[in-house]
């Protein structure tokens, strides 16, 4: 998923005073450095908070106080965003969003945003724009086990200060509870072990199940039922002779020629019985059961006519999609074919003219409505997937009521049927009759086509179908190519890192949401919090993280992680504290000698991180340190987008002076 943060945005809590602005380079790594109780850590907190946090983590004091709404420009797979959020007021975050889109960006700020959006809207547009389902983790709906969202992945995108060298702690908020739980549960989702298709067969086989285990509950009790009645069948033969609906004679060896007898006198109908009124009540009852039948029938008709068309649309929104991604890359380099054409000079042949720069324009109004059609596609399949679950679920309730209103009205055919022409003086006959009759009914309903046994058989094949398909096996390999896959990843950014990292294989631990590592086969693994060193425990925070981004990356647009990365002070394992400033300002003592490998080993972070960001491409990095180009010098791909030192900071001086 891609979001880049172009600038963040804070309004001042005078309206008289231009807003503060940080802009960022998506494509190199940018730094801001400056000394402790400049604001540098906030960073983390504003962005968070503009995303949709549910708590806020922004200092109280100066942050809060001089400021109004906080905000950022965002680079998205659907287009530019500029996003505003309302300062958080006491102990709770506001629920007042401003949102511009598309050409609307381009606009100079305002002195004050005006709200035009709630939270749940962004959030709902966000996680469109992850194209997460909306169904749940866990099909039985327990625990942490409901759908995952946009915020889970912020997981992904922050390491602050308190976690970036946390042995116990790998990831962003997964030191409470709560947030461990359900990172757990979206971890396969993140990573790709399981697909949102995999969600929707998970649910319809549980319903499938549930199904199954209420038809069989019903086929058991009519089976005793049953067999309780032909243990009687001996019994109603011979209360047959009795009431002369079959002649005298023995009883047959065979019970199933006892029961096949038995079918014979209920067809006979025995004697008639003429009632007024009576039978027209029945007819009238009958003809309303054939109504509703053929109602329920329709039904069923039009909800798999439905099914069919969703599913087809399911498969032709996943083609569509993939020719407008086609597309998409086509017009990658309009962009900065806009921007290198300065004034009407043109960048091919050097000419004075204005052609070019009125032909780019008249591109953008195509290029914004293919925007649109590609946010369109990446909103529709999850909802597809939900009305698909729910068109599956009335369809199983459709046809058990179809099932229920048929068994009634056969039996309302037959009582017509006896109704009509009776003699009231034999009610023990009819009696006898109706009640052999349920009995004999009862035998075609389990063992007949379409019957419950049938109807089990059915439901055991769709599961079945739907286990193959859900292949625990298939599953184990890929979520071990792609454990594989984050080990060396790990491994190899420990190499650029130049440290000689804890012994044995690294891996990442889904369980424990942690790093673990492998000195031999059979032996139990040690885990972060087990090997030494604060340089070790950082050094495998950024190993992990960037190797996820690695495979996240390699999802493209199926990967639901936003593709950017914040961290804090990781020199802190070097210079912790304000202990990078004392060896600036005392550069060339005795002190400054001893830690001049600490430098290096910093200068090392910086050298290897905007490596790996450069052959990546897409992830933008974002460190907030104390170190500055003292430290990196001249290592390429840097780029310095603040120096909070002397006279600047995130709020600036001249806010707090009133200037």
């Amino acid at each position: 998923m891609k979001l880049h943060i172009k600038e963040i945005i804070i309004w001042p809590e005078d309206p008289n005073v231009e807003p503060r602005t940080i802009p960022f380079d998506p494509k190199k790594l940018s730094v801001i450095s400056g000394w402790s109780s400049t604001g540098k850590s906030s960073v983390i907190s504003i962005i968070d908070y503009v995303l949709g946090a549910g708590t806020s983590a922004i200092p109280v004091g100066v942050i809060r106080d001089k400021a109004s709404w906080y905000g950022l420009t965002l680079d998205t797979d659907v287009g530019l965003m500029r996003l505003g959020r309302e300062k958080p007021q006491l102990r709770q975050v506001s629920d007042q969003y401003w949102l511009l889109q598309g050409e609307e960006v381009s606009q100079s700020l305002p002195r004050r945003p005006r709200p035009n959006a709630r939270t749940e809207r962004i959030k709902q547009l966000f996680d469109d724009l992850s194209q997460l389902s909306n169904l749940d983790t866990d099909p039985s709906g327990r625990g942490f086990g409901g759908r995952a969202s946009f915020r889970d992945m912020a997981a992904f995108n922050f390491l602050p200060q308190h976690v970036v060298a946390n042995p116990y702690t790998l990831f962003f908020k997964a030191d409470t509870s709560q947030h461990r739980e359900k990172l757990r549960n979206v971890m396969p989702l993140a990573l790709g072990i399981l697909a949102n298709e995999d969600l929707v067969k998970l649910h319809t086989r549980r319903l499938l199940r549930d199904e199954l285990r209420r038809v069989e509950a019903d086929l058991n009790l009519r089976r005793e039922a049953l067999e309780r009645w032909r243990g009687n069948a001996t019994v109603a033969f011979y209360h047959a002779q009795e009431l002369s609906l079959l002649p005298s004679g023995p009883l047959p060896e065979s019970l199933d020629e006892v029961i096949d007898i038995l079918k014979k006198v209920v067809a006979k109908g025995g004697e008639t019985v003429t009632a007024s009124g009576r039978v027209s009540v029945a007819v009238d009852r009958l003809q309303e059961l054939r109504e509703r039948e053929r109602a329920s029938d329709r039904s069923i008709s039009d909800g798999k006519r439905r099914l069919r068309r969703l599913r087809s649309l399911r498969g032709s929104v996943a083609d569509y999609g993939d020719i407008l991604a086609d597309q998409k890359q086509r017009i990658r380099g309009v962009g900065w074919f806009k921007e290198a054409i300065v004034a009407h000079e043109c960048i091919l042949c050097g000419s004075d003219t204005g052609a070019a720069r009125r032909a780019l324009e008249e591109l953008e109004g195509p290029i914004s409505e293919l925007e649109d059609l590609i946010a369109g596609t990446m909103a529709t399949p999850p909802v597809v997937d939900r009305e698909i679950l729910d068109v599956e679920a009335q369809l199983i309730k459709d046809e058990q009521s179809l099932l229920t209103l048929r068994r009634t009205r056969i039996t309302a055919e037959a009582t017509v049927d006896a109704e009509q022409g009776r003699s009231q003086s034999l009610e023990n006959v009819y009696r006898f009759l109706g009640g052999t009759e349920q009995a004999l009914r009862m035998v075609g309903e389990v063992e007949s086509e379409g019957g419950l046994r049938q109807q089990v058989e059915d439901l055991r094949h769709r599961i079945s179908e739907l286990d193959r398909a859900l292949d625990q096996n298939r599953q184990r390999e890929r979520e071990i190519q792609i454990h594989t896959s984050i080990s060396k990843g790990i491994s190899r950014f420990i190499e650029l890192l130049e440290i000689d990292g804890a012994d044995g294989t690294p891996s990442l631990d889904q369980r424990e949401l942690n790093i673990k590592f492998q000195r031999s086969e059979g032996e139990k693994p040690d885990f972060l919090w087990e090997i030494g060193s604060g340089e070790n425990w950082m050094a495998y925070h950024l190993a992990a993280m960037f190797s996820l981004h690695t495979l996240f990356l390699r999802r493209g647009s199926q990967s639901p992680v936003p593709s950017f990365l914040v961290i804090d002070q990781p020199s802190q394992v070097y210079f912790p504290s304000d202990t990078y400033k004392q060896f600036v300002e005392k550069d060339g003592d005795q002190d400054s000698s001893l830690r001049s490998l600490d430098l290096q080993r910093t200068r090392q972070i910086f050298k290897a991180i905007a490596h790996v960001q450069k052959v990546l491409g897409g992830l933008q990095v974002i460190i907030l340190d104390h170190a500055d180009r003292n430290t990196w010098g001249d290592i390429e791909n840097i780029k310095e987008v603040g120096n909070w030192r002397d006279d600047d900071a995130l709020i600036p001086p001249s806010w707090l002076r009133g200037d």
